[in-house]
C-alpha cells in the first residue's frame, strides 16, 4: 500500500514538472497568460534599441572634427549648395538696366558676397542652423537702417554658424533667468562673442526641421544633416578601419624553432629567441634568403580577403540613398552596366531644388537687394531671383539653345514686338553673339526687306548691282 502511494504520489509530481515545462516552452515560444505577443520582428523592442535618444546635433565639437577630419563629410555637406550656385542665378527686376545688372554681378562677385552667403548655408546644413550677419558702420545693437546704405558705406556679409550667434547664452525662448529674477531679454538680440546684436541684422539659415517632440532640444534651431547618417556613417569607418587592419595582417611570418618553449622558462632565453627571430627577419629582408636549423621551420601564411568589396558597396549605396545623392557625386564612381546615370542625377537635382535653392531663394534676394542699396541707392520693388537649370548641357545642346534664343529675339524683333534696344539687349545678356553689340548705335533696316536699297556702299556705288556685276 505505502508502495502504491508513492507510485502515485510520483505521478503527480511527474505531472507538476510536465506542466512546469509546458508553461516556460510557452513563454519561450511567445505564449503567455496574455496570449501570443506575435513574433519578434513585429514588436517594438528592436526599434528601441537601434535609437540614440539623444541628437549630435547638439554636439558642436564633434561636429566641427568630423567636418575638419573626414572627406566624405566636407562632400555631403559642401556638394549639394556648389551644385546649387554652380548654374547661378538671373536677376529679374524692370527698375535696373542691363548694365547696372552687371555692375551689381561684379560686386557680388567681386566681394564674396555669394560665397560668404555659400558658406552660412552650409554651416546650417552641417549643424542644424547658420546665418548671414550684415556688417556695417551702424551700432549693431540697434535695428538695421536699409536706407542709410550709401555707396560709401562699409560693407560686409558674414557667415557664421549658430552656436556664434550665442557665444555666453544657449536660451533661445525668449529670456534668461539670473539670479532667481528675470534677466534681460535675448529675443530682439544675438550674442557674437560678447556683441550684442540686433535679430534684424541677422539673416537665419534654418536646418531641416525637427518633429514637435524633440524641437524644444535643439533650442530653436534645426537638425543637422549627420543626424540621419549616423548609423550609415559608422558602417562606412567601420569597413575602413577593418581594411586597414586586415592590411597589417595580410601576410603573417611563423617560425617554428626546435627548444621555443624550454628556451622562454630559461634565464636568457626569451632575449635570445627574440634576437634569433630579429637576426632572421634581416637576413630575409636583405638578402632573400633565411638561414635556419635543420630542427626550426619556417611558414609565410598569406590571408585572402573575400567579400569586403561587395560590403564597402552597399555601404556606400546605403549612404548615397539616406543623402539622396548618387554615388558619382559622393565617392567619384562613375555608373555601371546599362545604368547612364540620368536617373541618379535628376533624383539628386531634385533634392537640390526643394533642400537648398527653395529654402535659401529669398535670403538670396534680401542680400541682393542690400547690395542693390548700396551701389545704387534704393531697393527695387520687384526684385526677384530665377535660379538657373540645374541641368549641363554639351556643346552642341548649348549652341541649339543659343540659336534657339537668337532666332527668337530677332523673330520679336522682326514682328515689331520688341525694339531694337531690347534686341540687343537680349543678345549681349545671353552671349548670342560673339561681340558685344552696342546698344547705342543706330538701328539697320533688316537686310533683303528693301528698306536699304539707297544705302551707298564705302566704294561710292549705289548699293543696287547690274546683272553684269552680279
Amino acid at each position: 500500500m505505502v508502495e502504491m502511494i508513492q507510485t502515485e504520489q510520483d505521478i503527480i509530481n511527474a505531472e507538476v514538472v510536465v506542466n512546469s515545462l509546458n508553461s516556460l516552452c510557452d513563454t519561450i515560444n511567445g505564449w503567455g497568460g496574455y496570449g501570443s505577443f506575435g513574433p519578434e520582428i513585429s514588436q517594438s523592442d528592436g526599434l528601441f534599441n537601434n535609437n540614440r535618444w539623444y541628437l549630435i546635433s547638439n554636439l558642436r565639437q564633434l561636429l566641427s572634427q568630423l567636418y575638419a577630419e573626414h572627406g566624405i563629410v566636407q562632400t555631403l555637406v559642401d556638394q549639394p549648395v556648389d551644385d546649387a550656385f554652380r548654374a547661378g542665378f538671373e536677376i529679374k527686376t524692370s527698375q535696373l538696366s542691363a548694365d547696372e545688372l552687371e555692375l551689381l554681378d561684379v560686386y557680388c562677385e567681386r566681394n564674396e558676397v555669394i560665397g560668404n552667403m555659400m558658406q552660412a548655408i552650409k554651416w546650417g546644413r552641417l549643424y542644424g542652423g547658420g546665418a548671414v550677419m550684415v556688417v556695417t558702420n551702424q551700432n549693431p545693437a540697434t535695428p538695421l537702417n536699409v536706407a542709410k546704405i550709401g555707396n560709401d558705406t562699409p560693407l560686409e556679409f558674414r557667415d557664421v554658424d549658430m552656436w556664434e550667434l550665442y557665444y555666453d547664452v544657449q536660451n533661445t525662448m525668449g529670456t534668461l533667468v539670473v539670479g532667481g529674477a528675470l534677466g534681460e531679454a535675448y529675443g530682439d538680440f544675438y550674442d557674437y562673442y560678447g556683441i550684442k546684436v540686433h535679430k534684424s541684422r541677422v539673416l537665419k539659415i534654418m536646418g531641416k526641421k525637427a518633429p514637435s517632440f524633440i524641437r524644444p532640444r535643439l533650442r530653436g534651431w534645426g537638425m543637422s544633416e549627420l543626424e540621419r547618417l549616423v548609423r550609415s556613417l559608422n558602417q562606412y569607418l567601420k569597413n575602413q578601419d577593418v581594411v586597414f587592419e586586415l592590411l597589417d595582417e595580410a601576410k603573417v611570418d611563423v617560425y617554428k624553432i626546435k627548444g621555443y618553449n624550454e628556451a622562454l622558462v630559461s634565464k636568457g632565453g626569451t632575449g635570445a629567441v627574440a634576437k634569433r627571430i630579429q637576426m632572421a627577419n634581416q637576413i630575409k629582408n636583405y638578402n632573400h634568403a633565411l638561414t635556419m636549423d635543420a630542427g626550426d621551420d619556417y611558414i609565410q601564411k598569406q590571408i585572402s580577403f573575400t567579400g569586403l568589396g561587395e560590403i564597402l558597396l552597399q555601404i556606400r549605396q546605403g549612404l548615397a540613398a539616406d543623402l539622396k545623392m548618387p554615388m558619382t557625386k559622393l565617392f567619384g564612381i562613375s555608373s555601371a552596366g546599362f545604368n547612364s546615370g540620368e536617373d541618379d542625377i535628376e533624383n539628386y537635382n531634385s533634392m537640390i531644388e526643394g533642400e537648398v535653392r527653395r529654402k535659401n531663394k529669398f535670403l538670396v534676394a534680401d542680400v541682393v537687394g542690400i547690395c542693390c542699396q548700396k551701389l545704387f541707392g534704393f531697393v527695387p520693388s520687384d526684385l526677384q531671383i530665377a535660379w538657373n537649370p540645374l541641368r549641363i548641357l554639351n556643346a552642341k545642346e548649348e549652341e541649339e539653345v543659343k540659336d534657339s534664343q537668337f532666332n527668337r529675339v530677332m523673330a520679336g524683333y522682326n514682328s515689331g514686338l520688341v525694339m531694337d534696344k531690347e534686341a540687343k539687349e537680349a543678345i549681349n545678356k545671353d552671349s548670342l553673339l560673339g561681340v558685344e553689340v552696342d546698344i547705342n548705335a543706330p538701328a539697320q533696316p533688316p537686310i533683303g526687306t528693301g528698306m536699304n536699297d539707297d544705302v551707298k556702299p564705302a566704294s561710292g556705288k549705289s548699293g543696287k548691282q547690274t546683272p553684269s556685276e552680279a
